[in-house]
């Protein structure tokens, strides 16, 4: 990280009671510069482009009734359902549900392993039927009209200011948020909750699977990361607050995907406002944050910067 962030300094400030204090670039600065190391390039959707969701579920037959419900009020994606149900509600559901909008492409039964090996299960079989984005949903979220058409349209606006977006998503909580742009915000993490990929950020992810430790972090590697990276401190990031500050706690394996894609050139973007929320639980109870609204546009940098001698 030391020679990507002596290339792209933006700017020293003289300090009048000692030397110059060095300050970290505009984080669209340093995505540029990572950006030009990868050789990675803007892309925004065109016509003709198959975009595809792996629908993961077990069990939860009303939440994921619900799911569905929300997401089929939106067309122009295909559908994948994967099931590790024990009962026999949503095995008959799949079965059974009418779509509306969304196309069900196929229905894949008894994809066991837990939440790692659907997130490998649904993007390899994606990738294998040849989409250009592919995504992720989990059965227990609520989507709002108009989400789709936004979770889009995010690739598109990073293009519009030189960004590579790599993943996108229509879940957004403030305290994921880096940095408010105009119309979508910079993500910290994004997760495999309600997610979608461009098809080479995708094929990262899933060479990064075949070594499991490459996306292993702690709360404290992963704050670190962004300190190093962005020179921010997330050291209030709400979602950690039941773990105490002076101990690093393992995170699952899809905290890795967002630092992961940065450092090969991809960013994950997040839409203003937020067009999805979670049924399972209360976010400011178990975030203790909320989820973005439209008063967040063009906000900033939302957390404090670090002079880089202070790091």
């Amino acid at each position: 990280m030391t020679a990507m962030r002596a290339t792209t300094l933006a700017s020293q400030k003289k300090n009048p009671a000692g030397p110059a204090v060095a300050e970290f670039p505009e984080i669209i600065d340093v995505l540029l510069s990572l950006q030009k190391r990868n050789k990675t390039r803007p892309r925004a959707p065109k016509r003709g482009d198959r975009i595809g969701f792996s629908f993961s579920t077990k069990d939860r037959y009303l939440f994921t009734l619900q799911t569905l419900q929300n997401l089929d009020t939106e067309g122009g994606f295909d559908l994948i359902w994967n099931d590790e149900s024990e009962e026999e509600g949503v095995p008959a559901l799949a079965k059974n549900y009418k779509f509306q909008n969304a196309n069900l492409v196929e229905v894949n039964y008894g994809v066991t392993g837990g939440a790692e090996a659907a997130v490998c299960f649904g993007l390899s079989r994606l990738l294998k039927l040849g989409y250009d984005y592919v995504g992720l949903i989990e059965n227990d979220i609520l989507f709002r009209p108009g989400w789709f058409r936004a979770l889009k349209k995010l690739f598109s606006l990073g293009a519009d200011e030189g960004i590579v977006c790599g993943s996108a998503t229509a879940r957004s909580f403030e305290s994921h948020a880096l940095e408010y742009r105009s119309s979508f915000s910079v993500q910290c993490d994004i997760g495999a909750g309600m997610v979608l990929f461009s098809r080479p950020a995708a094929e990262i992810i899933m060479d990064l699977y075949s070594n499991p430790s490459s996306l292993q972090m702690t709360t404290h590697s992963w704050q670190k990361f962004y300190v190093d990276l962005f020179g921010l401190d997330l050291r209030k990031f709400s979602p950690f607050w039941a773990y105490p500050p002076d101990k690093a706690f393992p995170c699952t394996l899809d905290w890795g995907y967002t630092p992961s894609l940065y450092l090969r050139g991809y960013a994950s973007l997040g839409t203003i406002p937020s067009y999805a929320t979670d049924l399972e639980f209360d976010v400011e109870s178990f975030f203790h944050t909320k989820y973005v609204s439209a008063e967040k546009n063009n906000a900033g940098v939302a957390y404090p910067r670090i002079p880089m001698a202070q790091k």
